[in-house]
């Protein structure tokens, strides 16, 4: 009998699955795992996509209504100063970043070649005008022709003329004569002072050089030091000594070419006080022979030449006045002011510097600023001018500053740029442009921030 005939016959309807004897059960099925991923994927979609809604919508709609760039950057008014005249620089009266006000001295040039151009033009035009004042004269003499009286009376008008010229060449003399004298005067008190410098000098040595042989020669008993260095010391005492009575000979040579030259000074007074005794004077007799002149009657005769002559003098003064303008206002280039007022930056100068004719010695920086930012041509479809616009400055994120859109430039930046692109040849590739835009500020807050030109910022326009 076998193990199988040994095992009980399974009962119908007790529940039990019949298996075979001979191969074992196959094993249960596992539930199905695609359903939920699918579903799991449908869920997270559906968040995915109402989130995308939630945040994507406002951004659109705000889109639509508002239009930014980070490509703008704050811009300022830069005025570069620049000298006239070509002088070195005496003084710098300005320092790096300091603000300045419109008309303040900034430095000065060395004025004293364009101070002798002026004085040296004001004696020219002088001389111009005497010399045209005897034109005049020499053209009244000719209108007037009458009687031999007459011409005596008129030769006596040239005789006491040209005594005034005289006296009036004399008392230029003289004065010539003084100030020479009062310049002698001022270089001999310079040689005094020299020369008493020179002695206090000279007896400073001396004292010293005694005082060193004294010392020298207490050091002989001790033969701490030679005999030889001892009269070094003695010979250097001796020349000392010769120096101070040389100097003292000289400042008292000095102080007598000192007296001496103000007994010129008084002299030179003497002869001004006599040539101007001599033009009053003349212009007496003047007076007078004029005097006899207007008693006879006038007969103008040869006033074409005078009249030439004395047009001549008074081009020649217009001339020089000319020039003398053009000097005054090359001395006045000398102290050069603020054209505007700002801060002061690129400061590149120094006392003592030469600087030529339009050399930029400085800028000078405006306080007040705007916004040139650079928006893509697709950005200007509704822009406009007077558009509000919200601007964050990077330098200063927790504020926020107003503005609106002044004016949009006509031109994109290639197309002013140095090299324009040539689109006509080769293959064209469409870029985009970018055009700038001038945004100027409003309503600055009270603790304005310290905005510079330069600094970068992201403004944002509303166009709709």
């Amino acid at each position: 009998m076998t193990q199988t005939d040994l095992e009980p016959a399974p009962q119908p309807g007790s529940g039990e699955t019949f298996r075979s004897t001979n191969r074992p059960s196959a094993p249960p099925t596992p539930p199905p795992k695609n359903g939920k991923r699918k579903k799991v994927f449908l869920i997270g979609g559906s968040i995915l996509l109402v989130v995308g809604l939630i945040l994507g919508i406002p951004y659109y709609i705000h889109s639509l209504h508002y239009v930014s760039t980070d490509d703008a950057y704050i811009r300022a008014h830069i005025t570069a100063v620049a000298p006239r005249v070509a002088q070195q620089i005496v003084k710098v009266d300005v320092l790096d970043n300091q603000y300045v006000k419109k008309g303040t001295l900034l430095l000065t040039l060395d004025s004293r070649p364009y101070r002798a151009n002026v004085a040296v033009l004001e004696a020219q035009l002088a001389r111009a005008e005497a010399a045209a004042a005897g034109s005049r004269y020499q053209l009244a003499f000719t209108r007037q022709r009458a009687t031999a009286a007459l011409d005596q009376a008129t030769a006596g008008v040239q005789i006491a003329k040209a005594a005034v010229a005289s006296a009036l060449a004399g008392v230029l003399q003289a004065k010539s004569g003084l100030a020479q004298a009062e310049a002698a005067v001022a270089l001999a008190a310079a040689d005094v002072a020299r020369a008493k410098a020179d002695l206090a000098s000279a007896i400073a040595k001396s004292e010293r050089a005694n005082s060193d042989y004294r010392r020298y020669r207490g050091l002989l008993k001790t033969r701490d030091v030679t005999p030889f260095q001892v009269d070094t010391y003695r010979a250097d005492a001796i020349t000392a000594a010769a120096n101070v009575v040389a100097a003292r000979k000289t400042l008292l040579a000095k102080r007598a070419l000192l007296n001496q030259s103000h007994a010129g000074i008084l002299a030179a007074k003497a002869q001004v006080q006599a040539a101007d005794a001599l033009v009053r004077q003349s212009r007496a007799q003047l007076i007078e022979a004029q005097a006899k002149e207007a008693a006879y009657d006038v007969v103008p005769q040869q006033v074409g030449q005078k009249t030439s002559d004395v047009s001549s003098s008074e081009a020649a003064i217009k001339q020089l006045k000319a020039q003398l303008s053009l000097a005054k206002l090359n001395l006045s280039y000398c102290n050069i002011y603020a054209p505007v007022s700002g801060y002061v930056t690129k400061k590149a100068i120094e006392p003592g510097d030469y600087v030529s004719v339009g050399q930029t010695l400085l800028n000078i920086v405006s306080k007040k600023t705007w916004v040139v930012a650079n928006f893509k041509e697709t950005d200007l479809t509704l822009m406009k001018p007077g558009d509000p616009v919200s601007i964050t400055v990077d330098a200063y994120p927790q504020f926020t500053f107003h503005g609106y859109v002044q004016s949009i430039q006509a031109g994109s930046g290639a197309a002013f740029s140095l090299l324009p692109p040539e689109n006509a040849t080769g293959n064209f590739v469409k870029v985009v442009q970018r055009v700038p835009v001038k945004i100027l500020f409003r309503h600055l807050p009270k603790n304005m921030p310290y905005l510079v030109t330069g600094m970068s910022c992201d403004p944002e326009v509303k166009v709709r």
